[in-house]
């Protein structure tokens, strides 16, 4: 997950909303739009997003995901998950005690 200060204009992002559990794909975060108010508990950041020709607006406690990221760590599951398999089908061939030197 992503801290919403930390998107940055024109890249992609999954949006995943706090409230209602939408989750939105492929939406490229726009800029930020800051309200403030006469009450400093007012003061709060809307992110805007485009996807396509429509605008979207999130907000602070919305779920920012990085697809990138998301993909690499799916990558590096599956290698580490390959690579036990392995170390357990080479261990009942060769022996209990076997390891990749």
């Amino acid at each position: 997950m992503i801290h919403f200060m930390d998107l940055v204009p024109g890249k992609e992002y999954y949006v995943q909303t706090f409230d209602t559990g939408e989750y939105f794909k492929g939406m490229k975060f726009h800029d930020y739009q800051e309200h403030n108010s006469s009450r400093p508990l007012y003061d709060f950041v809307n992110m805007i997003f485009q996807r396509t020709t429509y605008f979207y607006l999130f907000y602070e406690d919305d779920y920012y995901y990085d697809p990138e990221k998301i993909k690499e760590n799916a990558q590096k599951a599956r290698q580490q998950m390959e690579q036990r398999s392995l170390d357990m089908i080479l261990k009942k061939l060769v022996n209990d005690d076997f390891q990749w030197s």
